[in-house]
């Protein structure tokens, strides 16, 4: 039977006999791991750890470089400017038409309207009117207070500094707030510069605003909206994060999201009206007026 074997076959099988017959099972398997020869395979298995554990580990973080105080300067100037840019000359109106994707649906809602801005008070108001001429949008604001209302929905919400963050949960209150009359308000926290952007973290109040400006002119901003812990006061909750691309400040094209609603808005700004708004336009919507009194 066994004449028409290979010498090396019948070595390895007179090997493998003597194995089964004289050791132990726990020696007879060491020695054959230790004696059978190695697949090719085995040799490509060894080569890729010794690649994903050597050649190819993940570099470690770029350490963070603090600015100097010629750069800081400098980084508060640009901020000041970019505040210029959008505050413009004063008080003015912007055209806008808005297309809004309801996250629940997904139908795409549009209107169209204007937003007067008076930056020097923090004052705004926007009226948008929906495609059956009926008010969409309704914005008030003036300093730290605000009044937003929603027809099609019967909402109607007024607040101001002290309204728990919370309960804003959905109201892009704060974020229009800080886009439409100074992006680049609030406490410088870093500045990271490269030739091709600028990027800024400022503080105001509880939001941190991470707001890129970038050589072509466009803009970037993530902003997180931050609450104290019920349960551990020392604590902060991340309450919302919102995010807006732009391809330039002041008039121009953005899209927004914000992730507590899912809420995706692009806004269009069609130009800026002539002359600008007439005071009435910031004064409170529910406050009475001396034509309104009775005598």
């Amino acid at each position: 039977m066994t004449q028409g074997r290979s010498a090396p076959e019948r070595h390895v099988r007179t090997h493998a006999s003597q194995m089964r017959t004289h050791s132990p099972p726990s020696e007879r398997m060491s020695r054959w791991r230790t004696h059978a020869p190695l697949r090719p395979s085995a040799f490509f298995g060894i080569g890729a750890i010794v690649y994903t554990f050597g050649c190819a580990q993940i570099p470690p973080p770029r350490p963070l470089v603090p600015p100097t105080f010629v750069e800081w300067r400098a980084a508060l100037a640009d901020l000041k400017a970019a505040s210029a840019q959008v505050v413009g000359g004063g008080p003015h109106t912007l055209k806008l038409a808005l297309a809004l994707r309801e996250p629940t649906t997904g139908r795409r809602l549009e209107a169209r309207g204007a937003v007067a801005l008076s930056p020097a008070e923090r004052a705004a108001r926007m009226i948008l009117v929906g495609p059956g001429g009926t008010t969409a949008f309704d914005l008030w604001l003036k300093a730290d207070q605000f009044r937003v209302s929603i027809p099609a929905v019967d909402l109607l919400r007024r607040g101001d500094a002290s309204t728990p963050k919370a309960e804003m949960r959905g109201l892009p209150v704060d974020f229009l707030r800080f886009w439409l009359l100074d992006p680049a308000r609030g406490d410088l926290l870093w500045v990271e510069k490269t030739p091709t952007f600028s990027r800024y973290t400022v503080r105001d109040g509880a939001a941190v605003t991470t707001l890129t400006l970038r050589a072509d002119k466009s803009v970037e901003a993530h902003r997180q909206t931050w609450a104290p812990s019920l349960d551990a006061p020392v604590a902060r909750v991340l309450i919302d994060e919102e995010h807006v691309i732009a391809d330039k400040l002041g008039c121009g094209h953005a899209v927004y999201t914000q992730a507590s609603t899912g809420v995706h808005i692009e806004i269009t700004c069609d130009g800026v009206e002539p002359n600008p708004p007439s005071d009435r336009a910031f004064i409170d919507p529910d406050a009475h007026t001396p034509d309104e009194e009775e005598p």
